[in-house]
């Protein structure tokens, strides 16, 4: 499946599906066929296995002709995650990316993974505009897969890892590069760390790829290749497989 949020004819957000060309509404879908969902991904995704079952029976009714669908063409397709419970990422988890900062390779038996956070209200929509602080006047881009919980958990194992992801959607991390903070300040210890989460942290920050591809249609992650073109330029092209931690490894030790 591919789930999406929508708006379309004065509604919404709301939860739906996409099939070839046409959304399907799925709280609406649900109670034609007996059941029940939430208007919203984060919900519906909240209910594990039971909600991913009955959203693909909707998909299966769709697919019958037996529900009313919308014309992709009338829908504005939204973050697919608009209001997660948390956003974690890994800061320079491509090898790639950090020698192209011109330094050196990491050997990862070395280290750990470093997480940090963004908030909700980083978030926004395929083409949404990313909106230029005023502490700032350098903007730079991150692709990332974003492997999205549908199952929640703690101590999670890395064999067991992959059973709690709903699906995979694309993630552009968005960074203030250079702040204008730091005029007449008197630096302190950990100053460079917090200018650097303050750069990761504004509104418009994190751009989510409309559509989330549930895990059996995506496949193996490591896989999927993943592009970012600037003003049609090709910026970044690399696939999941060179993330110097998977994503089950992220998993076990963020569910830690």
């Amino acid at each position: 499946m591919r789930l999406v949020t929508y708006t379309a004819n004065g509604e919404g957000p709301r939860a739906g599906l996409t099939q070839g060309d046409q959304v399907i509404d799925l709280a609406h879908g649900a109670k034609a066929i007996g059941k029940e969902l939430p208007a919203s991904v984060v919900e519906m995704l909240a209910l594990g296995d039971t909600g991913m079952e009955t959203a693909r029976a909707v998909q299966d009714a769709a697919a019958s002709g037996s529900l009313e669908t919308i014309p992709a063409s009338s829908a504005t397709l939204k973050a697919v995650v608009m209001d997660p419970p948390a956003i974690y990422l890994l800061a320079g988890n491509y090898q790639s990316h950090i020698m192209e900062s011109g330094a050196a390779g990491v050997n990862k038996a070395e280290i750990n993974p470093r997480p940090f956070i963004k908030p909700g209200t980083a978030i926004i929509g395929s083409g949404d505009p990313i909106r230029i602080p005023a502490d700032s006047d350098t903007l730079d881009y991150e692709i990332e897969i974003s492997a999205v919980i549908g199952n929640t958990g703690r101590n999670i194992s890395e064999n067991a890892a992959n059973e709690h992801i709903a699906g995979y959607t694309v993630f552009n991390d968005v960074s203030a590069r250079s702040l204008k903070i730091a005029e007449n300040r008197k630096e302190r210890d950990g100053d460079s760390f917090f200018d650097w989460l303050l750069g990761k942290w504004c509104d418009s920050f994190a751009a989510v790829g409309p559509y989330l591809v549930t895990r059996d249609e995506a496949g193996d992650p490591s896989t999927l290749e993943m592009a970012l073109h600037v003003n049609g330029e090709l910026r970044q092209h690399s696939s999941a497989g060179e993330m110097i931690f998977s994503i089950p490894e992220a998993i076990a030790f963020l569910s830690r």
